[in-house]
């Protein structure tokens, strides 16, 4: 079985005039609300091999507020191409995984991250928040036979 969880940054600043996008932070609120989704994936995301984390500065507060409650020894990945990446960048970035790893999240940005939790539950992606979690699992065994048909929301974490 192959495990994603899904992660979007926490709520940041609004974009400023001049201002370079990659660096804007998450506010008091996104702050909030990484201690709240704190408290929801406890034991949820204890077999996590492999991170992958837009180099947004966002996300990656984000992915460090909630690093107490990874495993130690997964590996992270900082990836300038998760930011902004479109849907299919983001399928391809999980279809081409090694297959070393069987349990991966993604932590980055929208409209990319609500396009994939979509495909895979139409239900969901309207209401895929700041700082939301979907773990999404499917029975097939390797990453290049993932899609949005075969895998299903186990979970979706709100703050």
């Amino acid at each position: 079985m192959l495990r994603i969880t899904i992660m979007r940054h926490a709520q940041a600043q609004l974009e400023q005039y001049g201002k370079n996008d990659r660096e804007r932070t998450i506010t008091m609120t996104g702050m909030h609300e990484i201690d709240a989704i704190r408290q929801k994936i406890h034991g949820k995301l204890d077999n996590i091999s492999l991170i992958m984390c837009s180099n947004a500065r966002r996300t990656r507060q984000t992915l460090d507020g909630i690093k107490p409650f990874l495993p130690n020894s997964a590996e992270i990945h900082y990836d300038d191409s998760l930011y902004q990446a479109s849907v299919e960048c983001l399928w391809h970035k999980v279809q081409t995984l090694s297959p070393l790893h069987k349990d991966i999240m993604l932590v980055g940005h929208n409209p990319g991250l609500s396009q994939m939790l979509s495909a895979i539950d139409p239900t969901l992606a309207r209401a895929f928040p700041t700082c939301g979690i979907a773990i999404c699992e499917s029975t097939v065994e390797k990453w290049h036979e993932i899609s949005p048909h075969n895998l299903r929301v186990s979970a979706f974490l709100q703050a």
